[in-house]
């Protein structure tokens, strides 16, 4: 597999000196990358999306089984590529697919009569799969969506809903995908570079807005050394603050003891994070 694409990446990704890696790990990350399903959704413990992940696994040979939407397939598969032993995938919470033995796909879907148009979910797509403009109705389209669950935390109105999307059996096919990976790698790229853009344009300058883009804003000021701890912090409290929000409006209208005991508890979590 060809690693020319791994040359002219973005910003975000310029900590990793992919330039000073031997040709053998470069034909690696870039094979695991190939594999990797691109929903960038972080939840294999990289923010900032598939390819860190995959460098990850091959120059820090971090673990080949943690991505989620990958399941046990793409677990296997990268095991086979790097001569390892299979491991089991990181568990999902949707149900396997029948057809493609990966947990089941999902796209987000904006209850737009719910939706307050407060455009916090744009910034957090990873493809740019969502539009809308502030105080008007946003829509998601689906055909773009990888369903990386981002844009749930963000949501203040909790008006996204995740719906489950069977693959169809007929384009199940290794071409296929491989084709649709490389084209979300492509969208989530080119937004890494618009959000850049933005940020060094005085023009259309607006506050960093998501965890990609305090990334991307260090790595623009040539602070090369990201604490992935933190991030994964700013994610953890926006998912707590979502769930604090949504037992205090059912408290507000109806008491109950187990979920105001839940609240404070999720507080307390709240505040040993910002600690």
């Amino acid at each position: 597999m060809s690693t020319e694409r791994l040359n002219a990446l973005p910003i975000l990704f310029n900590r990793f000196g992919l330039e000073r890696l031997t040709e053998d790990q470069r034909q690696k990350i870039a094979t695991v990358d190939a594999t990797l399903p691109q929903t960038q959704c972080g939840l294999c413990d990289h923010p900032d999306g598939c390819l860190p992940y995959a460098i990850a696994i091959v120059v820090n040979n971090e673990p080949h089984n943690k991505c989620v939407p990958g399941g046990q397939p793409v677990s296997d598969t990268i095991a086979e590529i790097l001569e390892r032993e299979p491991l089991i995938a990181r568990e999902s919470q949707w149900p396997v697919d029948p057809n493609t033995h990966r947990p089941t796909e999902v796209r987000a879907v904006i209850r737009e009569d719910d939706c307050i148009g407060c455009t916090k979910c744009i910034p957090a797509c990873p493809v740019d799969a969502i539009v809308g403009t502030g105080k008007h109705m946003h829509t998601i389209i689906s055909d773009l969506c990888t369903g990386c669950e981002l844009c749930l935390p963000p949501c203040p109105v909790d008006c996204i809903d995740l719906i489950e999307v069977p693959r169809d059996p007929a384009i199940e096919t290794a071409e296929y995908r491989a084709k649709e990976q490389a084209h979300l790698r492509y969208r989530y790229h080119t937004h890494l570079n618009r959000v850049a853009e933005q940020m060094v344009d005085n023009t259309h300058s607006k506050p960093v807005t998501s965890v990609i883009e305090t990334m991307i804003g260090n790595a623009s000021h040539q602070s090369l050394d990201i604490d992935e701890s933190k991030a994964k912090a700013t994610i953890a409290a926006a998912k707590l603050r979502t769930k604090i929000k949504k037992l205090e409006k059912q408290l507000t209208a109806r008491p109950n003891e187990s979920k105001q005991a839940e609240l404070e508890a999720l507080k307390q979590e709240l505040a040993q994070l910002a600690d």
